[in-house]
This record gives structure tokens, sequence and C-alpha cells, in this order.
């Protein structure tokens, strides 16, 4: 079989149980690159060396190196489905392909003051709906999560939000507690709800787009005005979540597995990618082992330098004072 028929039987396989970006981001990947390259030839008609020289050509042209460890996994995945129907035996060669290697940490390059001013613009936004979903994202979900929300995955008199494995990224049932001030805002939108639909049995999405009636596909206006009227610099909506966790982990220090969670990770590998090593802890490191390293008698000198330091500085106070106080005679 030629990568394009295996390609073709794929991905009916996939459009139920992946997101319709991931989806839509492995079709233009295959279209794009694979299909030039290997569409039309046999599978076991193709090297390593062929893979090899694929991801060298796609990061001479530009591409990122976790774009193009992206297009080898998507590869991967079809001779993984070729010999679950038996229609290949042998090696998987793109996942052997030798990458340059990359950082994949997230660096949120803002101070933490501004980080914090970004998070207290979402917590204190003011305008009707907006303000909500916003706060809603300050609870670690995903924007898609948050516009995506239905009544039915939502226990208000518990607290507790769920997500179905088809609802969100790790596929995996998730459920959180909300806090006390999310709760009651949604019950102000739930008595809305039972309003508009004349039942307390509402359905369909939490936060409705008035103009359309139904869910919101497009905040950025919205939130531009919101980083207007705090005098903040733009970024997208999505890098919210990455100086949330940032400033969890590095300014409050919270632990991993908490973080994680909140973020819904499906590993703390994914989260430990916001833990940054502040430049100063390699000075006090390093000053940890010179006094380690230090004699006693240097230790003795040292602390007998300061009590003399100590002393100059009190009698100068001391000194300072008795002018003062000659002056005022």
């Amino acid at each position: 079989m030629t990568i394009n028929d295996i390609y073709l039987s794929y991905m009916p396989t996939k459009e139920l149980t992946l997101a319709p970006k991931t989806v839509q981001s492995y079709v233009s990947a295959y279209e794009k690159h694979i299909k030039p390259v290997f569409g039309y030839r046999h599978i076991n008609a193709i090297n390593f060396i062929d893979y090899q020289k694929f991801a060298d050509t796609l990061h001479v042209s530009g591409l990122k190196p976790k774009t193009v460890s992206n297009i080898l996994k998507f590869i991967s995945s079809l001779y993984t489905f070729a010999k679950k129907n038996d229609w290949y035996s042998g090696t998987i060669y793109p996942r052997d392909v030798e990458l340059p290697k990359y950082d994949n940490k997230f660096y949120v390059t803002i101070s933490p003051e501004l980080q914090k001013r970004y998070l207290l613009a979402l917590k204190n936004a003011k305008e009707p709906i907006y303000k909500d979903i916003f706060f809603f994202l300050l609870h670690g979900r995903r924007l898609g999560e948050v516009l995506n929300l239905e009544w039915e995955y939502l226990d208000l008199n518990q607290g507790i939000v769920y997500y179905p494995a088809t609802h969100n990224k790790s596929k995996k049932f998730l459920s959180y507690e909300l806090t006390s001030e999310m709760v009651e805002r949604l019950k102000v939108l739930y008595a809305c709800a039972i309003e508009d639909q004349g039942t307390v049995f509402v359905t369909g999405y939490v936060f409705v787009n008035p103009n359309t009636g139904n869910k919101f596909t497009d905040l950025r206006k919205p939130w531009k005005r919101l980083l207007d009227a705090n005098d903040l610099s733009y970024t997208r909506l999505h890098n919210i979540r990455h100086i949330l966790a940032t400033y969890l982990l590095n300014e409050l220090n919270v632990s991993l597995e908490y973080v994680s969670y909140v973020l819904g990770h499906q590993d703390t590998a994914i989260t430990k990618r916001y833990v940054h090593v502040k430049p100063q802890v390699a000075k006090d490191s390093i000053d940890i082992l010179f006094d380690d390293l230090k004699s006693k008698g240097e230790k003795h000198v040292e602390m007998l330098s300061e009590a003399i330091k100590l002393g100059e500085s009190i009698q100068a106070v001391l000194f300072s004072d008795q002018k003062s106080s000659k002056v005022g005679d």
C-alpha cells in the first residue's frame, strides 16, 4: 500500500476522537509536506535515509524543530496503523530520525509584577458576559473548554464542573471544584437561562452570544478592550494560561502536581515546561559552596569583621544622636 492509501483509511478513524483543530493540522501537514514527497510511494519502498533527508529538508526550509518532530510523529502514527492492519511489518523509520535538540520550555518574558497585572485584569473585568468568561479562564481552563461548556456538565449545588474525555484535550474524564465566586456568577447566568428557556431543566451552552444566540467563537475584540482599559500590551488570550502556570509555579510556589491538575495536563512532565530557575540561583549555589570550603580561621575572621562593622555602625548612630541633642540645646 502507498502512504496515501494508508492516510485515507487512517483519518476517518480519528475524526471522532480528535479535536477539529488537530484533524485540520494533520490534514494540512499531510497535504503540504508529506503527500508531495511520500504520498504515492509504497510503504515498503521507503527507507530510514529517505525520512532523515526529508526532516533535514524541512529544517532547512525554516520549520521549527518542534514542527518537524510533530510531522514525523504523524507519519509514525500512519505506520502504526498499517501494522495494526497487517499492511506493514517492518521498522517504523520516522521514529529513528535524528533531530536537533530544542528547548520546549514556555518562557513568559514579562516580569512577575506585569504577570500579576494581566491576571488581575481578568479577575476584575466588568463587561457583561465577557467578565464571567475571563474569570473562568483564571481557573486554568482552556478557552475552548470554557466557550464549549454546556449546562449538563455543571453541578452548581456541589460547585463542580465536569469535562468528559470527548470534551477536553487530555482525553480523560476530568472534574474540578469551582471557587465560590465562580459558582455565584454561574448561578446568575443559570437564573437568566431559566427565564429565557422557561424551564429549570436548562440546556445548551453556558456562555451564549446575545447577537447570535449561540456560543461565542471569537473574543479578540473584548479581550483587546480589556487590555486597553488596563493599559496592558496585547498578548494572545491563550497566553494567559501560560502566565497563570508560570506565576503559580515560580512566584507562589504552588506544587508541580497541583498546577498540573489545575491545567488538566496528562503528565507533570508537561507542566515542568513552566518551571524556570531564576538567574541568581547560580550565584547563591556557589556562595553556599564557597562558604562550606572556608576554613575555621577564615570564618572566625569574617565573623570578627562583621562584629566590628556592626559596632562602628552603632557608634556612628549614637554620635549622630549626641550631636543632634547638643544642637538642640
